[in-house]
């Protein structure tokens, strides 16, 4: 709670920032067990909407972008833009295979569907309502054992940060890889968009 106050006094920005968290890892990145990946939806929301796409065999309440086979091929030629005409995209088993053509195209931009993130699902209807309620897919960085990710609005309370980071901080806690040390979270910063970040002494929480 006092990171999250000093850090929204120390914003400068003339907007509603984005509030971020910065986690520094103890663990080796190039091991295939040693990545954390995991979901959680934040109990206050991001404050941000992402526009959800959906590739489904039926009708998806709450998508923003409902795709159909065809529209694999136009990702490929660019007309359908991840990032651009959506933020993510979540589709049933089944059409994964087909997802395979665009791989090279949805991977770098972020939003290749996966199982770990609940992005490949029979319940699509369910995974959208997840995303829009704000859930977070959280993941080391590709070649560092860092994490960075977000936990709302300089507009929350800081009430509603602290519930956010806490279940945040929870979910990592419980995602520990089996072989990493037990002091393997090494740092965790707060700070907003652009401004100061504040270290959090998480050893007491």
């Amino acid at each position: 709670m006092e990171a999250i106050k000093k850090a929204k006094l120390l914003s400068k920005e003339k907007f509603d920032a984005t509030v971020e968290i910065h986690i520094n890892l103890d663990l080796d990145s190039k091991k295939q067990d040693q990545p954390v990946r995991f979901s959680l939806t934040l109990p206050n929301g991001t404050g941000k909407t992402k526009k959800v796409a959906v590739l489904a065999s039926k009708k998806v309440t709450g998508a923003d972008l409902e795709l159909k086979e065809s529209d694999i091929e136009l990702i490929q030629k660019g007309q359908i833009k991840p990032r651009i005409d959506f933020d993510t995209l979540v589709t049933e088993p089944a059409f994964m295979p087909k997802l395979a053509k665009v791989a090279k195209i949805l991977g770098p931009a972020g939003v290749m569907p996966n199982p770990k993130t609940g992005t490949v699902t029979e319940d699509a209807e369910k995974a959208v309502s997840e995303i829009k309620k704000g859930r977070l897919d959280v993941k080391t960085e590709k070649d560092l054992p860092m994490i960075h990710t977000i936990i709302g609005k300089r507009s929350f309370t800081e009430k509603q940060l602290s519930e956010n980071f806490m279940e945040l901080y929870k979910t990592l806690k419980q995602s520990k890889p089996t072989k990493a040390s037990p002091e393997w979270i090494k740092s965790i910063f707060i700070s907003t968009s652009m401004g100061q970040s504040v270290k959090v002494d998480h050893a007491n929480l």
